[in-house]
């Protein structure tokens, strides 16, 4: 397990560095006159170094992406259930999601933080809901077949 979860790190660090620096130039657009590849306030900490803001971009966003990825594992886990693998899950996202969105510039009010932490929750609940009406719905397919396979058995004999 732990190999497929390094593995799911790795795949979501570089998925976490392409969503990441599209979200600074979605964000970073809108406070400069030109498109910047970082937020003014990531450029501004690293003292206008724009390739050191640039990597420090693609660290963070990386390692947020390699949790979100790496986090699935949650799911393999056969003795814990849905709803706490997903409820861990997205706290490890949100609880992560934070101090980076704040270092990258990505927010900047708490209010913020708030909406897209919502959403979050929000996204998982959605998800949680739609896993559990797939698994339950597969379940009661497989119940189905047991009893068509036991009351084919039966006549048989």
């Amino acid at each position: 397990m732990l190999v497929k979860t390094l593995k799911r790190a790795g795949i979501g660090f570089l998925i976490g560095i392409v969503i990441g620096n599209l979200i600074a130039i979605m964000t970073g657009s809108s406070h400069t006159q030109g498109i910047t590849f970082a937020s003014k306030q990531l450029l501004d900490m690293a003292g206008g170094n724009g390739a050191l803001a640039m990597l420090l971009q693609s660290v963070f966003s990386g390692l947020y992406g390699a949790i979100c990825f790496a986090g699935i594992s949650f799911y393999d886990i056969e003795r814990l259930p849905l709803a706490a693998a997903t409820a861990l899950h997205c706290a490890a996202i949100v609880v992560f999601y934070i101090p980076v969105a704040l270092l990258l510039g990505w927010v900047v009010c708490i209010a913020e933080i708030l909406i897209i932490s919502g959403i979050q929750i929000v996204v998982f609940f959605i998800i949680w809901l739609i896993m559990y009406f797939g698994f339950k719905k597969q379940v009661r397919e497989l119940n189905e077949l047991t009893k068509k396979n036991h009351s084919e058995t039966d006549a048989e004999e």
